[in-house]
């Protein structure tokens, strides 16, 4: 059994001063039904890999995870890279650590070749789990890489259609952007939506449509001076 992470992500959530600025109005009702033994079905829970020198990107899950009512099965990072000696040691360490807390570690991005065996792997376990997991939440960060300024990336090729998979048992997809202004981090959860029909089109075009819807989604619940192309 994994450790529980939401009482972990409320408590640290608690020690941030100032306490952040969240904004759930556009979601409020259904953050309240979340809490019901039954939600209805699956949600993908998308957020921007937002960082600044004086913001980690963990706190994009930790906050997150202390506002949502269920647990979530976060796909995370498993190791930093160009960081010297700290490489090989978060290599080691996250995989240990998301394990213990029932989440998926996954290469980051860009692509490394090297690593396509393990992106493999992390793909078919996130799928496992959404497929055998009565109204899974899974949450995400599609860009999967820190973008130079914080704002948002374009996505490299394959995200849309494994975002797209996920969708299969997690039809419901909730935006979130976070930042930091003013000293003060901000969260705001946008509206629900779902994909559009992508029958006819090429194995491409659906990666690009869907990368780009999600992204655009994301986008909304940003300042303009983070939405990069978006």
């Amino acid at each position: 059994m994994p450790i529980p992470f939401r009482p972990i992500a409320r408590l640290l959530t608690r020690t941030l001063h100032p306490a952040p600025r969240v904004d759930i109005s556009a979601v409020e009702t259904f953050l309240s039904s979340m809490g019901q033994t039954d939600h209805g079905q699956g949600v993908l829970i998308t957020a921007n890999h937002y960082h600044a020198p004086d913001f980690h990107a963990w706190w994009f899950v930790i906050l997150i995870s202390a506002f949502i009512p269920k647990h979530i099965h976060w796909v995370v990072t498993s190791g930093w890279t160009n960081s010297g000696w700290l490489t090989g040691f978060t290599h080691w360490l996250f995989p240990r650590g998301a394990r213990l807390l029932g989440f998926t570690p996954m290469p980051a991005m860009p692509p490394d070749p090297a690593e396509t065996v393990d992106r493999a792997v992390a793909v078919t376990q996130v799928l496992k789990y959404a497929r055998q997991t009565s109204q899974p939440v899974i949450g995400m960060s599609p860009e999967g890489r820190d973008i130079p300024g914080g704002v948002l990336g374009t996505l490299p090729p394959g995200v849309g259609r494994f975002l797209q998979l996920i969708c299969q048992y997690c039809p419901y997809i909730l935006p979130v952007g976070v930042w930091k202004e003013n000293g003060r981090i901000n969260l705001k959860f946008g509206s629900m939506y779902q994909l559009e029909n992508t029958t006819g089109l090429s194995a491409h075009e659906r990666d690009k449509l869907v990368g780009d819807t999600v992204m655009q989604h994301i986008a909304q619940c940003l300042p303009e001076r983070l939405r990069g192309e978006y």
